[in-house]
């Protein structure tokens, strides 16, 4: 999450309907602490916190290359809109790692698997 209106629009994503976090998932952003302070200030990471989402602060996902934030088993994918990270999180974590919008994200959080192409899940 590069900025508050980023933060916003994945806390609009969240409140398009009352379905919760599939327990299977977990949703993690990465973002500056300003953001995050900002956010808390507007209520924003209090309501994606209570969705189920993990904030890490200050690095950039290529740095992230453990559990818990990768996770342990070898087959699981990561679904991220970063396209950097899309790029070079297969070498780096030796997970699958999907390409996908905020939208796409939000959607795989609750249903609890990510549409393919098709738009299936």
């Amino acid at each position: 999450v590069r900025s508050v209106e980023e933060l916003g629009r994945l806390a609009k994503l969240v409140d398009i309907d009352d379905r919760p976090k599939h327990e299977s998932v977990r949703v993690i952003a990465t973002l500056g602490r300003h953001v995050q302070s900002r956010g808390g200030e507007l209520g924003l990471t209090r309501k994606l916190e209570s969705f189920g989402v993990r904030f890490v602060n200050d690095t950039c996902w290529c740095m992230l290359l453990d559990p818990p934030v990768i996770p342990s088993d070898p087959r699981s994918a990561i679904l991220t809109n970063s396209g950097k990270y899309a790029h070079y999180g297969p070498g780096l974590t030796n997970r699958r790692v999907r390409f996908g919008s905020a939208r796409d994200c939000v959607e795989a959080a609750k249903g609890g698997r990510a549409a393919t192409s098709s738009g299936k899940t």
